[in-house]
């Protein structure tokens, strides 16, 4: 459904939608899921449609009589390829061409079951519903076929959307038998493909939406039009936690285009601010600067990076493990790293429509349960005065888990009563206003013995009050030497952190992993051999397979041609990370000037994460995650001053460029047939340490603080 369509305006879901097209055209729906079924053959009985039983409609897939099969993606699309991904699924096991699959994106549902995104968990989610859900719909197809030729299933085969009948070669494709399977009860058990036999996952499928993004399609949340559409912007206290006293509203009501200025407050989940409605999202941006307003700051004013430092390390000392055992070398480092912006590409937005007592939304949203609730609270409406359709994502990255712009704009639309209004942020108040990864620093302590053993290791960890990232002595390295302590302090809160990339690690393993490196140099011994020791000696768990860990590193260095000598100024670093129940090791190879010029010459990734649905995907899910991980180690940060983000646009918060991109990024995957884990993080963090322990080979400067340009590279 496009923003604009009669669906949409009718306030018609994908449900009814698809229940509609299906009973016209004496198709074939399957749902899929793990609860709901009771709610699925309710709303399926009135059309004459089968409902598959124990699976919830979380995802639904149509037969029509032409034979293309249509699934309603109940997931947010921001990347990451699940609207490819989940077809793929359901098209193996239902044993159709891919040609004949097409995929549209579903509303908020409470019928659909896991409806967000984030984790990395849709496709893991997903997984073995899907197969079910293909592997059902086949087998009603094939008896429907063996009914009509009055012949036994078993005697049927199914291949690119074709049932025949072997004896008889009798064949009918899946669009001719859609409308009798329709009348058929579904098989209480299916039988799964053997994954050895599968011809479409692993293989490489281009992205359902590359040509529409390529053409310049209406997919996103900014691509949102609706007739008699307003445009509006909300303009917020720059520090946080600080509310409006006064504005100049008559002034900025008169600059050119706006049709109303106004104050909102008292609202819950809604800052006060200031609302401005133009003609034009233009108009509205230009009116905004000539907006004045008094503010009362709060007490938030005060807090400051410099601040956070000094309280950083008073909480490590007054936090401080035991002392080390008697008789070992001490090895001691503090690992630093900033607050992070998401800097999505696509500015946070929401498109709202209050008519008719109902609140329309065009939200592109990694949770948009999340985004309905805070418009209800805020609001006073139910669950079924709040629709929330799904755009695409132009950039998510944990960001639009947190939902602020729906109920900013829902607000103003409900100001507005009957006028479509669309929200969009400017780049300076997306910066100012986000739920930044939180900084954080770790101050390490280890022992060594005098064969060069690590038998202590401590860490003295301290981030941010509030928002993901805890640290645990359970985790690699620490759960590798006995009596690892992990003891954790938090910095006061007050500056909104959340869900950054793989939230935690993204920090977290950039630190252990280059202290690692580090100890492996203190104690006199090359860091991979040192490495594979302290893998050898984690004990066996059935959530952590040190074994597979060691593999994807060997794998890694392995196509890396690790160890090979070379001239100074360039040099080799990995690291390892375990995320969202994958494994992966990165070599870098770096070259440093002896200016301190840094240039990366390739990153070689290697992978286990279960099966891979979609090989052209997977792969551009841990390039991309290991140039996002290094550009955000490289260039950027945020820095609190006076209570508010010092960093509001690209010019000082620089991205990854072409010219820094290293030319080689090779993936490889270790071969599985496990299910699928997470992928669009594990690999991010392993990024930033392999880089960086490659320029301290290089050069031998150890960067403790990120990002690294704060550093000076330069060596003689």
């Amino acid at each position: 459904m496009t923003p604009d369509s009669k669906v949409g305006a009718s306030g018609m879901d994908r449900r009814q939608f698809i229940k509609i097209s299906a009973l016209a055209g004496g198709g074939l729906l399957v749902a899929s899921g793990f609860d709901g079924a009771e709610h699925l053959a309710a709303a399926a009985a009135p059309t004459g449609l089968a409902p598959v039983a124990d699976f919830a409609p979380n995802v639904f897939v149509s037969i029509a009589p032409s034979g293309v099969v249509t699934l309603i993606a109940p997931n947010s699309e921001m990347g990451q390829g699940i609207k490819t991904s989940l077809p793929m699924i359901i098209a193996e096991e239902l044993d159709v061409k891919w040609e004949q699959v097409t995929v549209v994106q579903g509303d908020l549902n409470p019928a659909y079951g896991r409806q967000f995104s984030v984790g990395s968990g849709s496709t893991v989610a997903n997984y073995t519903a899907m197969r079910r859900a293909g592997a059902a719909a086949r087998a009603v197809l094939v008896q429907a076929a063996a009914l009509e030729w009055n012949v036994s299933a078993s005697e049927c085969t199914t291949a690119n959307g074709v049932v025949t009948h072997a004896a008889s070669k009798r064949t009918a494709t899946y669009g001719a038998l859609a409308t009798k399977a329709a009348q058929l009860p579904t098989p209480a058990n299916v039988t799964l493909k053997d994954p050895s036999t599968f011809t479409l996952l692993g293989t490489r499928i281009a992205g359902v939406d590359n040509r529409k993004i390529v053409k310049g399609a209406p997919l996103f949340g900014l691509d949102v039009t609706l007739p008699g559409m307003l445009y509006a912007t909300y303009t917020k206290c720059p520090v946080f936690g600080g509310e409006l006293v006064s504005a100049n509203l008559d002034d900025v009501k008169a600059k050119p285009g706006v049709r109303d200025a106004f104050v909102l407050r008292g609202i819950a989940g809604l800052p006060s601010g200031v609302a401005v409605v133009a003609d034009s999202t233009w108009n509205a941006f230009s009116a905004t600067k000539a907006l004045k307003v008094q503010w009362n700051e709060g007490p938030q004013v005060a807090q400051s990076s410099r601040e956070m430092a000094e309280q950083a390390a008073a909480l490590a000392k007054a936090n401080a493990p035991a002392s080390l055992p008697s008789g070992t070398r001490a090895v001691d480092a503090v690992y630093h790293y900033p607050f992070l912006a998401h800097a999505t590409l696509e500015p946070q937005n929401c498109t709202a429509w209050y008519h008719d007592g109902v609140m329309e939304l065009w939200t592109p949203t990694q949770i948009p349960s999340s985004g309905q609730g805070l418009v209800m609270k805020g609001l006073g409406l139910s669950a079924k005065e709040v629709q929330v359709h799904i755009t695409r994502l132009g950039g998510g990255f944990g960001r639009r888990g947190s939902n602020e712009f729906s109920i900013e704009a829902a607000a103003i639309a409900q100001k507005c009563a009957g006028t479509p209004i669309k929200l969009t942020w400017t780049r300076e108040q997306d910066f100012a206003h986000d739920n930044y990864r939180s900084n954080g620093w770790h101050f390490f302590s280890a022992g060594l013995d005098s064969q060069g053993k690590v038998v202590a290791l401590h860490d003295a960890y301290i981030k941010m009050l509030g928002g993901p990232g805890e640290m645990s002595a359970a985790g690699f390295p620490f759960n590798a030497i006995p009596g690892s302590q992990v003891n954790s302090g938090k910095l006061r809160g007050g500056i909104p952190t959340g869900y950054w990339r793989a939230p935690g690690d993204n920090g977290n393993v950039w630190a252990t992993q280059s202290f690692m490196d580090e100890l492996a140099h203190a104690a006199g011994k090359e860091p991979l051999a040192f490495t594979l020791d302290l893998l050898a000696a984690v004990p066996a768990s059935p959530k952590f397979d040190a074994n597979k860990l060691i593999a994807v590193l060997k794998l890694a260095t392995d196509k890396a041609k690790w160890g090979q000598p070379r001239v100074r100024g360039e040099g080799q670093g990995f690291a390892i990370c375990f995320a969202n129940n994958a494994y992966v090791a990165i070599v870098a190879d770096v070259a440093v000037s002896q200016a301190g010029e840094l240039t990366i010459k390739k990153l070689t990734a290697a992978v286990d994460a279960g099966t891979i649905v979609n090989l052209s995907g997977a792969e551009a899910q841990v390039q991309g995650s290991m140039l996002d991980g290094i550009s955000a180690a490289w260039f950027q940060k945020v820095t609190i001053e006076r209570g508010a983000a010092a960093q509001t646009n690209l010019n000082k918060y620089p991205m990854l460029r072409m010219n820094h991109a290293p030319p080689v990024v090779d993936v490889h995957f270790i071969p599985s047939s496990a299910p699928p884990t997470g992928l669009g993080e594990p690999a991010l963090p392993p990024a930033a340490p392999a880089v960086c322990n490659a320029i301290f080979a290089a050069t031998g400067k150890r960067i403790r603080t990120l990002p690294i340009t704060d550093d000076t590279l330069r060596w003689t």
